[in-house]
């Protein structure tokens, strides 16, 4: 709950809002406590259940626009000295890199800009809020001046994120009229500025995962290299030298020789195709794609009240290994989805063979979702199915709608010829 103790603490900030003149603005809160409250236990939600942290900053940027009625939301981090926006919303989109519009996404930009006198005052854990006059006259706008101008930002909040005692970036807000911030939306602000920076936290520990995972794989593979491949040609080349040496004397013991290397060369051929194989994904190491949708399926739904179906249609045609995985990763998100959000009783996934396609089609009974609804196309993960299906020339369809359950369709033009992957 909201405390008043906490409260109290906002009031004794050093001018951390403009809050007017008590005839002028009277203090009364534009969220009561209970409105807060539901917002921060749907913000806690959303980050306790998306797996997509990136995601779940952009729905809190969403939620903060929302409710304070900002025309814009961004999240910068603070880094090696340089603030720099990592997530903005902008024109009622979240957008990331390159697609967003605020110059302060570019690092070029980043280093450019004079933050001495706020780094001093976000230190201080104060949240600051300027206007015109501090945007004409501030160095840390100059910069960004153009763009307020072109915009037509009147007002912007900046709410410091802090991990222990380290300043990890800021929360920042910006308004198309004068904002008078009131001490109840401070603490509202702070909290989701905590969510923020667990996300933030929470991403850069991702991102060290990953890089130690990828340098464990390539070590792992450096050692197979040797342990294998390298022992393999190394016995190989020993073979033909003393085939060779046997040739120069008159023959006898080469052609021993000789079948010897060509033994050792299948074997490392062998290893190279296992080596190979184990780079794919383990979802279909060593399965079909049918059969890793069938296990997929059944590992989604087992121990749940759903009832599932796989089919399987026509002749399976070998596609290549990228092909195979994006379609099963489409499936598993589609499948996904329809167990988290569908409240369905049923569910089927089918996979037809047809002479000049495939059609890959996940269906269920639950209670759908109306496409135009934003809220759906960012959370339900169908732009990144969308992407999937276009990588590989294939064609998403989505049907839903409220009470009548969703079907997703990928329909892709095979050959029969197809090669299986890469040739070792």
């Amino acid at each position: 709950m909201l405390s008043a103790s906490l409260l109290r603490a906002f009031r004794t900030l050093h001018n951390p809002f403009d809050f007017g003149t008590p005839e002028a603005h009277p203090l009364e809160p534009t969220l009561d406590l209970a409105q807060a409250n539901q917002v921060l236990q749907a913000s806690l939600s959303k980050l306790a259940d998306e797996p997509d942290l990136e995601k779940f900053l952009g729905h809190l940027l969403t939620v903060c626009s929302d409710h304070f009625m900002a025309i814009e939301a961004g999240i910068w981090r603070y880094e090696n000295g340089l603030f720099r926006l990592f997530v903005s919303y902008e024109d009622g989109e979240i957008k990331h890199g390159e697609a967003i519009g605020h110059p302060g996404a570019s690092l070029g930009v980043a280093r450019k800009i004079q933050n001495q006198h706020v780094l001093a005052r976000l230190r201080k854990r104060e949240i600051i809020s300027d206007y015109p006059e501090d945007f004409a006259t501030q160095p840390v706008y100059e910069h960004f001046r153009d763009y307020f101008r072109r915009r037509g930002i009147q007002a912007a909040l900046k709410i410091p994120l802090f991990l222990g005692d380290d300043l990890r970036g800021i929360l920042v807000m910006r308004f198309r009229h004068r904002r008078v911030f009131k001490p109840e939306e401070a603490e509202l602000a702070f909290s989701l500025a905590n969510q923020a920076v667990l996300a933030l936290e929470l991403t850069r520990l991702a991102a060290v995962a990953q890089t130690a995972a990828i340098m464990e794989e390539r070590n792992r593979l450096a050692r197979d290299i040797h342990d294998t491949l390298a022992q393999t040609f190394t016995s190989i080349l020993m073979r033909l030298q003393a085939a060779a040496l046997t040739l120069d004397e008159g023959g006898n013991g080469a052609r021993a020789n000789i079948d010897r290397a060509c033994d050792l060369a299948r074997e490392g051929l062998a290893n190279t195709r296992r080596s190979v194989q184990a780079l794919r994904p383990p979802a279909l190491m060593g399965r079909s794609l049918a059969m890793a949708l069938a296990d997929c399926l059944q590992q989604m739904t087992e121990g749940t009240l759903l009832a599932s179906e796989f089919r399987l249609e026509g002749q399976p045609v070998p596609l290549a290994d990228d092909t195979e995985l994006e379609l099963f990763r489409m499936a598993q998100e589609a499948i996904t989805n329809s167990c988290k959000h569908a409240q369905a009783r049923t569910i089927s996934v089918q996979l037809t063979y047809q002479p000049d396609c495939l059609h890959l089609i996940v269906e269920d009974d639950g209670v759908g979702f109306t496409l135009a609804e934003s809220t759906a196309l960012k959370g339900f993960g169908l732009v990144s199915m969308q992407q999937r299906a276009e990588r590989i020339g294939g064609n998403l369809t989505i049907c839903s709608d409220h009470n009548q359950g969703t079907q997703v369709c990928v329909v892709l033009s095979i050959s029969r010829s197809q090669p299986y992957g890469d040739a070792v």
